[in-house]
């Protein structure tokens, strides 16, 4: 992939991030498919067994998910590297494209996953680790998945990988299934939005969200 066609895809990711994800906090509620299952077939008023995993993106995370390297002499630091995105400044010498092929390959799939408070699929702890390569937890689908860690400085979980892979191949057994994702604005003190929710949960949003709040208050 030469740099001008890197450029517009990521220029058109960094829009999308804005829109959909920049300075949010988003909670994947998941489970055990067979477990929710068991507990669904009781009727019971909320379902024990789901678990949530809380993230947040700010805008110097943006950089980690195109697979891009900064040259520091023209481009400061990866806020710096958003801000051209958005201004439409991006230009060719203000970045270095992996030589082993794994930028092309993020830029492959990064416009699409920048939608994942609706495409989230599934979510689990990451198994595939290299040398090269470290995240904690990967949320997605079959087709790709965003990594997360905990920053050490606020103890958040923020995306610092995108990988081309399908999630079921990098994530321990069993699966895990996402059946809601709740956002809302970071400096928001509750989750306003319900972005995703399984057909099956429907009747059990409020429970949801009060279960949330308390999880992570």
């Amino acid at each position: 992939m030469d740099k001008k066609k890197a450029i517009s895809i990521i220029t058109k990711a960094a829009k999308a991030y804005h829109d959909n994800l920049e300075d949010r906090k988003v909670a994947f509620i998941y489970g055990v498919p067979s477990n929710v299952k068991k507990e669904l077939e009781l009727k019971i008023d909320s379902i024990g067994c789901l678990e949530c995993y809380e993230v947040a993106f700010h805008k110097s995370n943006f950089l980690h998910l195109t697979g891009v390297r900064l040259n520091t002499k023209t481009t400061k630091s990866s806020k710096h590297f958003y801000e051209k995105c958005l201004d439409g400044r991006l230009s060719e010498d203000d970045f270095y494209m992996a030589k082993d092929g794994s930028t092309d390959q993020k830029l492959e799939v990064i416009e699409g996953m920048m939608d994942i408070r609706h495409k989230a699929a599934m979510i689990g702890d990451f198994t595939d680790k290299g040398p090269k390569l470290f995240t904690e937890k990967v949320a997605g689908t079959t087709l790709a998945c965003i990594g997360f860690v905990k920053d050490l400085h606020t103890k958040l979980n923020v995306p610092n990988t995108l990988l081309k892979k399908d999630i079921r191949e990098v994530t321990s057994k069993p699966q895990k299934k996402v059946y809601a994702v709740l956002s809302k604005e970071y400096t928001e003190s509750y989750y306003s939005v319900i972005d995703k929710i399984d057909k099956n949960l429907e009747g059990l949003k409020v429970e949801l969200i009060e279960n949330l709040m308390m999880s992570i208050l």
